[in-house]
């Protein structure tokens, strides 16, 4: 795919640039979004068929004129910074793009708005389709005038030089790492991007200068403040967007994901902390990222694109401050609000045979964002900010990243060989495949997070048990290759991705029994030893395996390895193994102080400076003091293990929200918990 935009046909504009409304809403002075086939007016008044735009624009009097430039540029403080004189700095917008209007975003059933509409509607009918309503003061007056102001003030102005300076020039840009996860999707765009990016404004990052980097600027800058399209269809035109001489911020905040702005800074081994070549390198594009944000939040009027760039801010902030963080808990509130905003949580599809490029872009950013928020709120113990609850965006289908983007007729042949369920049938793990497998076990710790959380409590251990037959029933019916097995460990042959892949889902199920079991036992449920097997479980030390993770090894350590580990320590201030061994063979008390072991063995690899390095610190402190209680105290072999008598110097307490959050450090059960009956 090359970097230009195909020639398309041309949608009728009225003389001021405006797209030509529907004749329904021209004939009652409505504000038209534009939607194609049929716009929302319309489509609310299910008269689908009466919404025809005109193939001309409207005859006026008044004279003919191309969309308007931008005005001139403010003068900057210093005379270095003044850009060259020129007339022509507007990017010509591709015309075949059906771009929506500003407008209040997305307006549910309950909006205030809601019972004027049907009112509005009931009206109509009665009056009929030829009656002229009187213009109000629509959303349309309120749009944005690409001519009425400078769209780069000086504070966007030096942030927009500041990315321009960290571009890469064009022998190292189009160059791009490749990225496993969720969002794998986006790296398509990525490609076609870089290629625009240097086929249309290669030599301004050759032959730098100030002055060259604010007229780019100011072209970017009126670009992303036109509306973009969400809902175009055609994989091209969706593309064509934001490609060439319609290149927006959006975009190449996006770019900084797949640059390594410092050759050769990634590893593939977890080394416990990142060097100081990895450190430039990712600063320059944590910079970029929320650079670009900003930008956007000032000019544009929201879409995908934007909240991609917003979810990896959110990512990248929490690799430099650690997840708790103030500052990644306020990004993650502004993707929530922007994926409700946008409408990403109340997508509607008639029939999933037959898809479509945008909306299954919605269903993967909505379920995203989603499955994130899922995995922050047991992680911090807040409550969720986007809830399942009032949502109805259907899961994505199981399709390979590259098939969204060719043809309509692939896409749909494609959508046509899955599963009656939407999974895949040819035993690949796409970036889809995962991402299904982490919504669904999301909605179910939904439910769980719902109960642990909750400030009064009314769960009853049949609800419970409901719960957790539900999360097993789930997991398979899970396509047989993306389920984890024992021998995957002993199994160095299978692809690192695709072990990575399923052990990353194997652990969110045992998050989600680690969960269940805890709530049933408080809520006096007889136990089998079940708490410690899933613990032993969730113990994962095997980080070595998953260099697909390389730099998320702390995370990894916090959300999993260090709950499951606190029960193991609890098994060894409170044995219980010595009255009957466990049903499974390999939870010993030798076997659990091993894994302990291993476990302070990573947490003390973590720098204390890195994200999360404080909260491995304390975990790991803990950890240690249990292990030197149990070993240094050891009774005899012929005696059974004490039972220690708890009080404040023996609690384990962690000292953090994740774990007091669901009080699995308290003795709030008997010692013994571990019956085996």
């Amino acid at each position: 795919m090359d970097g230009r935009t195909t020639s398309q046909p041309s949608q009728p504009r009225r003389p001021n640039g405006r797209l030509v409304a529907c004749d329904p809403c021209r004939k009652r002075k409505l504000a038209c979004d534009h939607m194609r086939p049929v716009c929302s007016r319309c489509r609310k008044r299910k008269q689908d068929e009466s919404c025809v735009y005109p193939v001309a624009p409207p005859k006026t009097s008044g004279p003919k004129s191309p969309l308007p430039s931008p005005a001139p540029s403010m003068q900057p403080t210093s005379a270095r910074h003044r850009p060259p004189p020129s007339n022509d700095v507007t990017p010509a917008l591709n015309s075949n793009v059906q771009a929506p209007s500003a407008g209040p975003g997305y307006l549910g059933p309950t909006s205030y708005c809601s019972a004027i509409e049907d009112a509005e509607n009931t009206l109509l009918l009665l009056e009929g389709p030829d009656i002229v309503t009187p213009q109000s003061d629509s959303i349309a007056s309120h749009a944005i005038v690409e001519d009425s102001a400078d769209v780069m003030s000086p504070r966007i102005r030096e942030m927009c030089l500041t990315v321009l300076e960290n571009v890469p020039d064009p022998s190292k840009g189009v160059y791009l790492r490749n990225k496993q996860g969720s969002d794998s999707w986006v790296r398509p765009i990525a490609v076609r991007v870089a290629h625009s990016l240097y086929e249309t404004y290669g030599d301004y990052f050759v032959n730098r200068s100030t002055a060259r980097f604010e007229e780019l600027a100011r072209k970017f800058c009126v670009n992303t403040s036109r509306p973009f399209s969400d809902d175009e269809p055609d994989p091209e035109r969706w593309v064509s967007q934001f490609l060439g001489e319609n290149m927006r911020w959006e975009l190449l905040g996006m770019m900084s994901v797949f640059w390594d702005f410092i050759p050769g800074r990634r590893t593939t081994i977890w080394l416990g902390k990142r060097s100081a070549q990895y450190d430039r390198g990712f600063q320059i594009a944590r910079q970029n990222l929320r650079f670009c944000t900003e930008i956007c939040k000032e000019l544009s009027h929201g879409n995908s694109m934007m909240v991609y760039l917003s979810q990896r801010c959110t990512v990248v902030d929490s690799m430099t401050v650690g997840d708790a963080n103030l500052i990644v808990w306020r990004s993650h509130a502004e993707v929530c609000s922007l994926i409700t905003f946008l409408g990403f949580h109340a997508v509607d599809e008639k029939d999933w045979r037959n898809p479509t490029l945008s909306t299954e872009i919605k269903k993967r950013i909505y379920h995203h964002v989603y499955s994130m928020s899922m995995t922050v709120t047991p992680f911090t113990g807040r409550p969720p900010l986007i809830s399942k609850r009032y949502s109805r965006t259907p899961l994505p289908l199981d399709i390979q990243d590259d098939i969204l983007f060719s043809d309509t007729d692939t896409l749909r042949e494609t959508a046509g060989c899955l599963d009656e369920r939407g999974w895949n049938t040819n035993g690949e793990i796409y970036a889809a495949t995962r991402l299904r497998a982490r919504a669904i076990l999301g909605a179910i710790r939904e439910e769980i997070l719902e109960i642990a959380l909750s400030s009064n409590p009314v769960a009853t251990v049949d609800t419970l048990l409901e719960l957790r037959a539900r999360e097993l029933q789930a997991i398979s019916e899970f396509p047989p290759w993306l389920r984890f097995d024992d021998n995957d460990l002993a199994d160095r042959s299978t692809p690192s991705e695709i072990f990575a892949a399923r052990v990353m889902i194997q652990l969110e199920h045992l998050q989600n029994m680690f969960f269940l079991e805890r709530l049933l036992l408080r809520n006096g449920h007889s136990d089998k030893g079940d708490l410690l097997e899933v613990s032993y479980d969730l113990t994962w030390t095997d980080i070595d395996r998953l260099s697909e993770f390389s730099s998320d090894c702390e995370w990894l350590v916090m959300a999993y390895a260090v709950p499951g580990g606190g029960i193991l320590c609890l098994e060894l201030l409170k044995p219980t193994l010595h009255n009957r061994p466990h049903r499974d063979p390999r939870i010993t008390r030798s076997s659990i102080i091993q894994k302990l072991s291993l476990l302070v063995g990573y947490l003390n690899w973590v720098s204390p400076s890195g994200p999360n390095g404080d909260l491995c610190s304390d975990a790991k402190s803990v950890i240690q003091r249990v292990l030197d209680q149990t070993l240094n105290a050891a009774p005899s072999v012929h005696e059974p293990p004490a039972v220690i008598d708890w009080n404040f110097t023996t609690q384990v307490d962690f000292d953090f929200d994740l774990l007091d959050t669901f009080d699995w450090n308290r003795p709030d059960f008997p010692s013994s918990q571990q019956s085996n009956q």
